[in-house]
């Protein structure tokens, strides 16, 4: 299995999971940073992050649902976050929550952020991943 870039959000991708996540973010109860970088309040995500994820193939954008149990225990961090999936199945995080949420839901300050995490792991995000 080759490296893997994988973004995880704080939410799940579920009828009842999407309605559960709106209201508590529009009641202040419900927070995912990863949410207000990719969709803010727009069910089918922002424009520019649609078409960032067009752009950037290598990275798999995942909710808490879609990953399995023993993912969730080997993260090295709360969610929402992005790690590195290495061949071997380690996982290493490159932004975690904090990170993510000093972005402000920016999607440029997302991006140069991660580029900047992957150039010091020596890992591309446009080609091929390098471990």
């Amino acid at each position: 299995m080759p490296d893997k870039i994988i973004a995880i959000y704080d939410a799940d991708l579920t009828i009842a999971g999407e309605l559960s996540y709106a209201i508590g973010k529009l009641t202040g109860t419900r927070n995912c940073a990863l949410c207000d970088i990719s969709h803010g309040l727009n069910p089918i995500g922002k424009g520019r992050w649609r078409s960032y994820r067009k752009l950037h193939p290598a990275i798999n954008w995942l909710h808490r649902n879609d990953i399995s149990d023993q993912m969730r225990d080997a993260l090295p961090c709360s969610l929402p976050c992005v790690v590195l999936q290495c061949d071997s199945g380690t996982l290493i995080e490159l932004m975690n929550s904090a990170d993510l949420a000093s972005c402000d839901g920016d999607l440029t300050t997302f991006d140069q952020r991660l580029k900047a995490v992957l150039s010091e792991h020596q890992i591309s995000i446009d080609g091929a991943l390098a471990s």
